[in-house]
Parts: C-alpha cells; sequence; structure tokens
C-alpha cells in the first residue's frame, strides 16, 4: 500500500462493547424467560395482562447505561406515573423512560451514601414524616433542593429533572450499592 492511501479507520471493542454487552444481555435475558436454559416446561406462562419488565446490566466502572439494573413497567396504569420501578444506582437521567445514562444530565450515586447531581436537576432529602407525593415533593424540593444530598437505608429522597419531571426515591438499600425504589411523575 502507498503512504498516500489512508486505510479505513477499524473499530474496537471500546467503542463497540457496551452495545454487544447489552445486546448479548438482552438475548439471555429473553431466552431466560423463554424456558430455554431449564426447559420450557419449566417456563412462566405469557399472562397478556402483565407489563413488560428491561433489565440492562454489566460491570462496574462502564457507563451507567451498562453498570445499573433498572426494572420498569413501561406503560404505567396510574396516568399520572411518567415511569415507576426499581434501580440499582450507577448514573440516570430520568427525563428518559426508562431512566438511562446521557452525558451532560444525570444524578449519580457516589458510593459514600451521597447522590450528586450532573446538570440542571436538583434533590433533597424528604425531612417531614409519612410518604410525600408530587405536591410535597415539589415544596421540599423549592425549600432546599440542590445539587446533591446524602441518602441513607429507608431515606426518601424527593428531586426535579432537568426537564421539569419531580420524582421520589425510596431507599430499599446503601453503602457501597444503592437500591431504590422510583416514582417519576408527569409534568
Amino acid at each position: 500500500m502507498s503512504d498516500d492511501i489512508q486505510s479505513p479507520k477499524k473499530s474496537g471493542w471500546g467503542e463497540l462493547g457496551h452495545k454487544w454487552i447489552t445486546a448479548i444481555a438482552a438475548l439471555v435475558t429473553a431466552l431466560a424467560g423463554a424456558g430455554f436454559f431449564i426447559g420450557r416446561n419449566s417456563a412462566q406462562e405469557a399472562k397478556p395482562s402483565a407489563p413488560a419488565t428491561v433489565t440492562v446490566t454489566a460491570s462496574p466502572g462502564v457507563r451507567p447505561a451498562d453498570n445499573a439494573t433498572s426494572s420498569s413497567t413501561p406503560a404505567s396504569p396510574d396516568p399520572a406515573i411518567y415511569w415507576s420501578g426499581e434501580l440499582e444506582w450507577g448514573k440516570f437521567n430520568f427525563d428518559i423512560n426508562p431512566p438511562n445514562y446521557t452525558d451532560g444530565e444525570y444524578i449519580q450515586y457516589l458510593g459514600s451514601e451521597l447522590l450528586y447531581v450532573n446538570g440542571k436537576a436538583r434533590v433533597t432529602a424528604w425531612k417531614k414524616g409519612g410518604q410525600p407525593g408530587k405536591a410535597d415533593c415539589v415544596s421540599a424540593i423549592d425549600a432546599d433542593g440542590s445539587n446533591q444530598t446524602y441518602v441513607a437505608k429507608d431515606n426518601l429522597i424527593c428531586g426535579q429533572t432537568a426537564e421539569g419531571r419531580i420524582f421520589l426515591l425510596s431507599a430499599t438499600s446503601a453503602g457501597t450499592t444503592l437500591r431504590t425504589q422510583v416514582t417519576v411523575w408527569n409534568k
């Protein structure tokens, strides 16, 4: 080959690896749900009224779209709910349904019981008794919402996304890993 002719640029695992991991994880999940690995007779029968579940997983240190788990109900029976489900934390943008990582706008669990916002979203710990609703969270965010808050097991965290959606996080476990039940309300 001549030095004047440039060869086409090749893509490697660094550029496309996360897409392949996600695709393989989705395939394995679908096959497991169909009973492929343990026999079709042991698979649960599909229920037409049951909502679909989305799961995305990978190893720590990879982009949060690949290292966090979310179980969601895409079509909520409550029209006021944008998204509801359980998350194992990495980085999430609650303006995306289901929540996922995006550059620029996300909320991240730093592993030291600290939720940190990158972008315009705001968060605050719920300091009153009981379970807050959307209006309660709006009041709490207006009073002392910021770009970070501490979270421990059984804490409730109110927040507002960059696009103005109100959300509530209920911590089911905290420490090196944070798991939360999440409700994101429509605007």
